[in-house]
C-alpha cells in the first residue's frame, strides 16, 4: 500500500525522533561510564526528557507541544512514550504498524519480541483483528517485512512460549478494559495461568524467584511460601498473562489513546513495562500526551482521503418516511453516477445509506421511536429494496459479520443501526447518513458523522456527487444540526475543516462562493508551462510516468548489484542479538539473545514465487523480477545451502528491493535528462493548437467558506493582503509557516503578484519518480524593462533538509529551471498571454527555533528573480 505524503512525514518524523532517543541515551550511557570509571557520582539527566527537548529545540515536533509528559514503569525506568494526532479516516492502523517496524528495527535493533496492540471497544478489536491476521493485508504485510516473516498473531486467550517472543515478532491483541486491573475482565489477565509457565524458573528454584522478583519488583506474587531448604521466604510468582508482559517489556500500540487518559488506566498501562508506547488518536490532550505529530483535516482532504464537503439536509414537520424516502432517492441518484463513473474510469463505487434508529429487539417495538424493522419493512415493502440489500448491525442482529462491503458481488445498499457502528467501522462505500428521530438525532450527529466521511479507494472521482457525504435529519434545527457536525467533526480530529458543511438551501451558512482575480489582473491569460512529452507524431502530451519513465527504462540491465558480495548473516533472523537496557537510576544491564530457528521459515525450501512478489512495487514485470531473483539465488548458492538462503530470503529480499529501488530511480533520472537534453521532454510554453496543454490560471476560482470565515491579513498593518492575484484570500488555505511566507511576498516591493496554487492542486509536476510535485507558492515579478518571471516556491520544515524528498526536488527543480531556459516555446501566442521569460524554484526551510532565519533566503530569491 504506498503511503501519503502526509503519512510518509509522519513516519519519516518518527525515525528523526528515534535517532534523537538513541543518540541521548548513548551519550547518557557513556557520561555513566565516565563517572564510574572516575569513582565519582551525579544525577545524569533523563536520556528520554533529554531527546524530547532535542525534539522540540530541533522544530520535529508541533509548535504548541510542551514539554516532556514523563511515564515510570514498574521498575522506575523511564518510558518513551509517543502519540500521534491523526483524524479519523487518516490511516492510523497503517501508521502504527509502519511505528512498530521503525521502532522494533531503528530503536531496539531487533526483528523480534512482544507487541501489545490495545484497542478501545469490540468493533475496533473485530476491524484490527480481520486485518492483521490477514497475510494478505497490506497492514499484515508491513508487520511481515518487520518480523522477517516471524510473525505470530495472539489473543488474550490464547497460549504462547518464550521460545514464541524469542524467535518471532509476537502481537498480542487486547482490549482496553482486560488491560484495566480494576475492571472485570482483567481478572484472566493478571491471575495464574497454566498456559505460561515456558517465562518462568521453576517453581521450587527459590533463588531464581527471588532474583527474578528483584530484577522486576512489580510483579504479581501469591502468598509467600515458607522454604525449609533454603531458609528464606521466595515469592511465589503468579504466572499470569499480566506478569508475562511485565518480563518481555512489550512495545505498546494504544488505539484511540485519549480513552486510557484515567489515573488507573495509566497505572495499568505503564505498569506492565513497556519498552516504548505508541498512542493514536484523533484527539489527544497535549497535556497527557507528548504529541509528536499532529496531522490536520485539510492535509486528508489535500490527499483526497475524505469526502468533502458534507451536505445537511434537514426536514421539520416531517415524518420519518419522509425523510427517509429523500434520502433514497438521493442514494439512487449517486448510484447511477456510480455506475457511468464505473463505465469510465473502470472504478467501482456502490453508494451505501446508513440510517440510524431509536430502538432495536423484538421488545421494544411498538413502544414509541423508530424500530430497524420499521425501518427493514418500510424500504423492502415500499421501495423494493430486495431484502439482502438491507442489512441489520444491531446489538441484537449482526448481518454484516463476515460481508465484504466493497466487493463487486455485495449487495448491500442500506444499513440499519443504532450504536452498533458508531465507532471502529470502515467502510468508504458510506456515504450518507440518515437520522430519523429528533430523540437522539443531535448525540448521532456527533457520534456517526465519521461513518461516512472515507473516500473510496482514497481517491477522488471528479464527479462532485461522489465526492461528498450526506447526512438527513429529522426536526432537528438548523443550526442545532450544524453545530452538532461541527462538533462530531472536531471529535474526529477534522476541526479545521468544519467550514466544509453545506447547508442544503440555507444561504446563510457555508456555501460556495465565487472569488476573482484582482482588477488589474483580469483577462489576461496567465500561462504556466506542465511537463510535456513528445508522441509519436511528434506532437506533445503530459508526460506519463508509468508509459514514458518506467515504460523506457532498460529493466534487463537491473540485477543485484552485491550478489556477489553479500554476507547472508547481516539478514540472518538467527543472529545474536544484544540491547543495552539503562534504568533511570543508574543501574546499567545488557541483555543478549539468540534467536532460534522458525518452521515455516527455515524449512529449506526458498519461497521463490513470494521473492517475486515482493519485487512487483519496484519491477512491476513479474518476469523481470523472477530474472532477477533467479541470478541471485544462482550466485548464492554458490557459496550457501538452500537452508541457509530460506532462513535468510525475508531480509535478503528487502535490500534486493532498496537495492533494485536506487538502480530504477538513478536509470530513471539519467533516462529524464537525456529526453530533456534531446527536446523528447519539454518543460516550455505551448503555443496554438497545443496550448491547452499549458496549466492556465484561473480566472474565477470557487471556494466552499463558511459563515465570518478568517481573512489573510499583514503584519504591519493589519490590513488584508494586496498583492495576492485572487481577493479575498483566506486563512483557512494555510499552515502557519505558509502564512508567514505569503505575508512577506505581500510585502515584497519585488512581488507584482502571488498566487498559493498547492490548495487546490491545481499545478503538478510529473519527473523520474512516479510522485507529483505541487509547489506552494507561483510569485509572478515584472522588472522596469518588461522581463516577466516566475518563482515557485516550495516550503519545507528544516528537519527535512537532508531527506531524500528535498534531495531529490533539489535536482528536479534544476533539471527544470534549465530546460525551461533552453527550450524553445512552440508556437505563437496572443498578445494577451502572459508568459514567463524566466522560471525559477527555490525551496524555502524553515529554521529549527521556528525564528525569521528564513526571511533572508527568501528576499534572496526574490532580489535575484527581479534584479
Amino acid at each position: 500500500m504506498r503511503l501519503k505524503g502526509y503519512q510518509e512525514d509522519v513516519l519519516n518524523t518518527l525515525s528523526a525522533y528515534l535517532r534523537l532517543l538513541s543518540e541521548a541515551i548513548d551519550k547518557t550511557a557513556k557520561a555513566r561510564e565516565a563517572l564510574k570509571a572516575a569513582g565519582a557520582e551525579a544525577e545524569l539527566p533523563d536520556p528520554i526528557a533529554s531527546a524530547w527537548k532535542a525534539a522540540r529545540d530541533n522544530a520535529l515536533v508541533p509548535a504548541n507541544v510542551g514539554t516532556w509528559h514523563a511515564l515510570k514503569d514498574g521498575t522506575a525506568a523511564s518510558i518513551p512514550h509517543l502519540c500521534f494526532k491523526v483524524p479519523t479516516g487518516g490511516g492510523k492502523t497503517l501508521l502504527a504498524t509502519h511505528a512498530v517496524e521503525r521502532v522494533m528495527t531503528d530503536h531496539f535493533r531487533r526483528r523480534t519480541g512482544l507487541v501489545l496492540w490495545i484497542v478501545p471497544s469490540s468493533a475496533i478489536y473485530d476491524q484490527t483483528k480481520k486485518q492483521l491476521w490477514d497475510r494478505g493485508h497490506p497492514y499484515r504485510q508491513v508487520l511481515e517485512r518487520a518480523a522477517a516473516g516471524r510473525v505470530k498473531m495472539i489473543e488474550k486467550m490464547d497460549s504462547f512460549t518464550s521460545e514464541d517472543v524469542r524467535d518471532r515478532l509476537c502481537v498480542l491483541m487486547l482490549m482496553l478494559p482486560a488491560a484495566n486491573r480494576r475492571s472485570p475482565e482483567a481478572l484472566k489477565v493478571f491471575r495464574d495461568n497454566g498456559n505460561y509457565g515456558s517465562f518462568f524458573p521453576q517453581a521450587d528454584d527459590f533463588p531464581a524467584l527471588n532474583k527474578l522478583k528483584g530484577e522486576i519488583p512489580n510483579l504479581d506474587i501469591n502468598d509467600l511460601a515458607e522454604s525449609a531448604a533454603a531458609g528464606v521466604k521466595p515469592a511465589s510468582i503468579k504466572q499470569s498473562l499480566g506478569n508475562v508482559l511485565r518480563m518481555v517489556r512489550p512495545v505498546i500500540v494504544l488505539d484511540e489513546g485519549h480513552r486510557a487518559y484515567s489515573d488507573t488506566a495509566r497505572e495499568t498501562l505503564t505498569g506492565l513495562n513497556p519498552s516504548f508506547m505508541v498512542e493514536l488518536s484523533a484527539t489527544p490532550n497535549a497535556a497527557r500526551s507528548n504529541i509528536l505529530v499532529n496531522v490536520s483535516g485539510r492535509e486528508l482532504k489535500d490527499e483526497e482521503m475524505i469526502k468533502l464537503p458534507l451536505q445537511l439536509v434537514t426536514f421539520q414537520n416531517e415524518t420519518w418516511k419522509r425523510v427517509l424516502s429523500d434520502a433514497v432517492s438521493d442514494l439512487d441518484r449517486l448510484q447511477k453516477d456510480a455506475a457511468k463513473f464505473q463505465a469510465k474510469a473502470g472504478r467501482y463505487i456502490r453508494p451505501i445509506l446508513l440510517v440510524r434508529v431509536d430502538r432495536t429487539g423484538k421488545e421494544q417495538r411498538g413502544v414509541g421511536g423508530v424500530h430497524s424493522e420499521d425501518v427493514f419493512e418500510y424500504l423492502t415493502q415500499e421501495h423494493g429494496f430486495p431484502p439482502e440489500a438491507v442489512r441489520r448491525q444491531t446489538a441484537e442482529v449482526k448481518e454484516l459479520k463476515g460481508e465484504d462491503l466493497l466487493s463487486d458481488l455485495c449487495p448491500v445498499r442500506v444499513v440499519i443501526t443504532k450504536d452498533a457502528l458508531r465507532e471502529g467501522w470502515d467502510c468508504p462505500f458510506a456515504y450518507s447518513l440518515a437520522i430519523l428521530s429528533n430523540t437522539t438525532a443531535t448525540t448521532a450527529l456527533t457520534q456517526m458523522v465519521g461513518r461516512i466521511l472515507r473516500q473510496p479507494h482514497a481517491k477522488r472521482t471528479g464527479v462532485d456527487s461522489l465526492d461528498q457525504a450526506y447526512v438527513y435529519c429529522c426536526d432537528v434545527a438548523v443550526n442545532e444540526a450544524l453545530g452538532k457536525i461541527k462538533q462530531g467533526l472536531e471529535e474526529e480530529g477534522l476541526g479545521d475543516i468544519a467550514g466544509d458543511v453545506l447547508v442544503r438551501g440555507d444561504p446563510e451558512e457555508s456555501k460556495v462562493i465565487e472569488i476573482s482575480r484582482r482588477a488589474k489582473h483580469r483577462g489576461a491569460r496567465i500561462l504556466v508551462p506542465k511537463v510535456l512529452h513528445k508522441g509519436k507524431r511528434r506532437q506533445f502530451r503530459d508526460l506519463d510516468y508509468d508509459r514514458d519513465i518506467l515504460g523506457e527504462l532498460e529493466w534487463d540491465n537491473l540485477t543485484y548489484s552485491t550478489a556477489e558480495t553479500v554476507e547472508l548473516a547481516e539478514f540472518d533472523p538467527a543472529r545474536r542479538q544484544a540491547s543495552r537496557i539503562d534504568l533511570q537510576d543508574g543501574n546499567a544491564f545488557e541483555v543478549t539473545s539468540e534467536l532460534g530457528a522458525s518452521t515455516d521459515v527455515d524449512s529449506g525450501r526458498i519461497d521463490r514465487p513470494h521473492m517475486i512478489r515482493q519485487l512487483l512495487d519496484v519491477i512491476p514485470n513479474p518476469w523481470q523480477g523472477a530474472r532477477i531473483i533467479d541470478a541471485t539465488l544462482d550466485v548464492l548458492r554458490t557459496r550457501y545451502t538452500e537452508r541457509d538462503i530460506a532462513r535468510c530470503r525475508i531480509g535478503l529480499t528487502d535490500h534486493i528491493r532498496s537495492d533494485l529501488r536506487t538502480q530504477r530511480d538513478a536509470q530513471a533520472e539519467a533516462l529524464f535528462r537525456r529526453k530533456v537534453n534531446e527536446g523528447t521532454i519539454l518543460f516550455k510554453l505551448v503555443g496554438p493548437p497545443l496550448d491547452d496543454l499549458n496549466w492556465e490560471v484561473q480566472q474565477i476560482l470557487k471556494m466552499r467558506v463558511s459563515k465570518n470565515e478568517p481573512k489573510l491579513k499583514r503584519h504591519f498593518d493589519g490590513q488584508d493582503v494586496q498583492l495576492s492575484l485572487f481577493d479575498p484570500v483566506f486563512e483557512k488555505d494555510f499552515n502557519t509557516f505558509e502564512k508567514d511566507v505569503a505575508i512577506y511576498l505581500d510585502e515584497a516591493e519585488a512581488v507584482h503578484w502571488w498566487h498559493r496554487v498547492a490548495a487546490r492542486r491545481e499545478w503538478g509536476l510529473q519527473g523520474w519518480l512516479r510522485r507529483k510535485v505541487y509547489p506552494d507558492f507561483l510569485v509572478w515579478q515584472e522588472t522596469k524593462r518588461g522581463t516577466t518571471r516566475l518563482l515557485t516556491v516550495e516550503t519545507k520544515g528544516d528537519h527535512l533538509a537532508g531527506s531524500s524528498d528535498v534531495k531529490w526536488k533539489e535536482r528536479f527543480f534544476q533539471v527544470l529551471e534549465h530546460a525551461y531556459k533552453t527550450g524553445k516555446e512552440a508556437g505563437e501566442f496572443d498578445l494577451l498571454a502572459k508568459k514567463p521569460k524566466e522560471m525559477h524554484f527555490r525551496i524555502i526551510l524553515q529554521p529549527e527555533d521556528r525564528s525569521d532565519a528564513w526571511k533572508p533566503e527568501l528576499q534572496k530569491a526574490v532580489a535575484v528573480e527581479a534584479a
